[in-house]
């Protein structure tokens, strides 16, 4: 039984046998699809400061081999999402939400922590199988066949079948203890994710009947700072640990200069 205060070290499902190589091609494939219905910011400054937190993040998981890659998404809908593969998609008003470096790593590191433990992956190929396209999905992955794209169709395009996608609590709590440990390895500061549930448990309670987004799926705020706050006792954060940097300062002037991004619409994931 593992300790309450413990990295997790996530097994892979029997039901999902997609290789490594299988789970990115697929998150290629539903990327392709999904970037035809969002709209992506394009901007060096911004892409190059996201990759470069993604990638130290990355190198500090447990499955450091996938090709990780972060876009931002030009939504003023507060959210964050990963798909199966290491595909990483940050709406802009989760970057306009957070008020430090740290608070933004911790939310990198949460979907990352996701594709680690095969959340998204797992999910997706359930999907398929509840609806008998598991075979066909897997058979035609190397070859990126139409077949797939037409599964996808099937259940309403990427955006939707994203949104079918429902992570348990047990989930959330893992992708954010994994989160913690990349961001202790990668040296910054993982009591951000405080200041972040901190921030989310305000949202939490001014949301009433209109849940954001972010907080539909996901554990009370303030549960998910109490299992953080049990890291944090029994681990030793360095003094050196990163809680803002000028880089997250030019990141937000470059989103700052940003035309205004469209409303929000009901059926992003």
């Amino acid at each position: 039984m593992r300790l309450a205060a413990e990295e997790p070290h996530p097994i892979r499902m029997p039901f999902n046998d997609l290789t490594d190589e299988d789970e990115v091609a697929l998150g290629d494939i539903i990327a392709a699809d999904l970037e035809k219905e969002i709209q992506i910011v394009k901007n060096q400054i911004i892409d190059a400061y996201l990759g470069n937190i993604v990638d130290k993040l990355a190198k500090s998981s447990q499955r450091p081999n996938l090709p990780y890659r972060c876009k931002l998404v030009n939504s003023d809908e507060i959210n964050a999402y990963s798909i199966a593969g290491g595909r990483i998609y940050l709406n802009r008003a989760l970057v306009a939400f957070v008020t430090s470096e740290d608070q933004l790593v911790a939310t990198l590191s949460h979907e990352i922590g996701h594709v680690v433990a095969r959340h998204s992956a797992n999910q997706i190929m359930l999907t398929f199988k509840a609806r008998h396209a598991y075979e066909l999905v897997k058979n035609h992955i190397p070859q990126h066949s139409q077949m797939i794209d037409a599964v996808i169709e099937k259940l309403g395009g990427a955006v939707a079948m994203l949104a079918m996608l429902q992570y348990s609590r047990e989930n959330e709590l893992e992708a954010d203890k994994l989160g913690f440990y990349e961001m202790l390895r990668a040296g910054y500061q993982p009591s951000g994710f405080l200041k972040l549930f901190q921030m989310l448990d305000v949202l939490e309670k001014q949301s009433d009947n209109h849940p954001v987004p972010l907080l539909r799926d996901h554990p009370a705020a303030a549960d998910r700072a109490r299992a953080i706050k049990r890291e944090l006792a029994v681990v030793n954060v360095p003094n050196s640990a990163t809680t803002d940097s000028l880089s997250f300062h030019a990141f937000r002037l470059a989103m700052n200069l940003l035309p205004a991004p469209p409303k929000p619409e009901s059926d992003h994931p």
